[in-house]
Formats: C-alpha cells, sequence, structure tokens
C-alpha cells in the first residue's frame, strides 16, 4: 500500500520517479539498487535521503524515458515553501484553476499560431520567439498545477481540523 505523502515533497517526487523507471534504468542511472531509493522515498524513513548526485541521474533517466523532471519539480515546490515558510517573497500567487486553464489555452493557441506562420526552417529570431512562448505556456501550467496543490493541501487541513 503507497504511504500518503506531501504532494510537494522531494520524497513524492522521488516515489513518482519510481513509478515510472524500471530498476535496470535506476542502477544504470546512479549505480544504486531501486529499494535504496525506495527507503529513500518512504516519509517513515528518516534514516535515507536522497543525495543531490542521485536526484539529477534519476530525473536525467526520467527525461530520457521522455517523462518530466520529477524530483526537480518537487524541490522547486519545496524550496518555495522553504521560501514563503522565512517571510520571504511568494513565488506563487493562487488564481481560479479555470481562469489558468483558459490562460494556459490562450498560450498554446498563440504557440500554434506562431508555429504555423513560422518560415521553414525558422529563423533564429523566430525560433526564440517560440521558445519565449512555449516557456510562458509552461509557467502557467506550472501555476495551474500549484493552485491545484494548494485547493488539495487547504482541502487536507480543513478535514485534519475536522
Amino acid at each position: 500500500m503507497t504511504k500518503p505523502r506531501d504532494i510537494a515533497s522531494i520524497r513524492a517526487g522521488l516515489h513518482r520517479a519510481l513509478g515510472l523507471l524500471p530498476e535496470d534504468r535506476i542502477a544504470t542511472a546512479t549505480g544504486k539498487s531501486a529499494s535504496l531509493f525506495r527507503k529513500c522515498a518512504d516519509p517513515d524513513n528518516k534514516r535515507h535521503r536522497l543525495q543531490a548526485e542521485d536526484a539529477v541521474a534519476l530525473d536525467a533517466a526520467c527525461v530520457v524515458a521522455g517523462e518530466r523532471a520529477h524530483i526537480l519539480e518537487s524541490y522547486r515546490q519545496a524550496l518555495d515553501a522553504r521560501v514563503a515558510e522565512l517571510g520571504g517573497p511568494c513565488a506563487h500567487r493562487a488564481d481560479d484553476p479555470l481562469r489558468r486553464v483558459a490562460q494556459a489555452t490562450r498560450e498554446l493557441g498563440a504557440i500554434a499560431g506562431a508555429v504555423a506562420e513560422a518560415e521553414q526552417p525558422p529563423t533564429p529570431e523566430t525560433t526564440q520567439r517560440i521558445a519565449n512562448l512555449v516557456d510562458r505556456a509552461l509557467d502557467t501550467l506550472t501555476h495551474l498545477k500549484n493552485d491545484l496543490r494548494e485547493t488539495a493541501r487547504d482541502t487536507s487541513a480543513a478535514q485534519a481540523a475536522e
């Protein structure tokens, strides 16, 4: 049975990565066994911690497999949370998820239009402009994911308080 993890924790990102990678890929990428990383992903196991070099290797293996860098995403969220705890600037401003979806849809439409209008082969300037549009859409999608996570955290906290 899967143990509950804070969805924005590094352990949760590691758990997602382990679910995507076969054991032989994990061993090839890190030189270590998958069982070690399962211990690192266990929220009840405080003795085993993921090392930065292993996190990079596992995320690289995920990217090569066509997936996202789940540990890096979790690290960014954990960093943002810690900065906020220390009174630093809030990296995320919550918004209505439907509004974010609408914004992302507009941005994806702008990407499609720019790609359709681009000369073949595209110039370096066109390529950079399209890459900037993609970055903007990815940022919006990341904000959407964070909005959903905040909603889940708020719901969990409210249920725990009852």
